[in-house]
């Protein structure tokens, strides 16, 4: 599976998506990673969340305050990269 870049943001903060996968239930559905370096320069951050309707996963260094501003860019960019995707896979 690969990680498509999509955003690079100035403290770092690095957004990336999957290939599309599909539920057993027949839904479309990418996975959002989050990754960005920590304070002290030395590890990541890093999380995870299935668009849509997914929750985050694999969380390793956020706060849930964190979490809970991450959801704005799930909610901006995964309609954006779930479009590219369809496109790329349709195409």
């Amino acid at each position: 599976m690969e990680h498509h870049p999509f955003l690079s943001f100035d403290n770092g903060l690095e957004i990336t998506y999957s290939d599309i996968k599909e539920k057993k239930s027949g839904s479309e559905y990418i996975t959002i990673y989050f990754e960005q370096p920590n304070e002290s320069g030395t590890d990541f951050k890093s999380a995870q969340c299935d668009y849509p309707c997914g929750s985050f996963t694999n969380i390793k260094g956020y706060s849930s305050e964190e979490i809970n501003g991450l959801w704005k860019h799930v909610a901006k960019a995964g309609p954006l990269a779930m479009s590219f995707e369809k496109g790329a896979k349709y195409a």
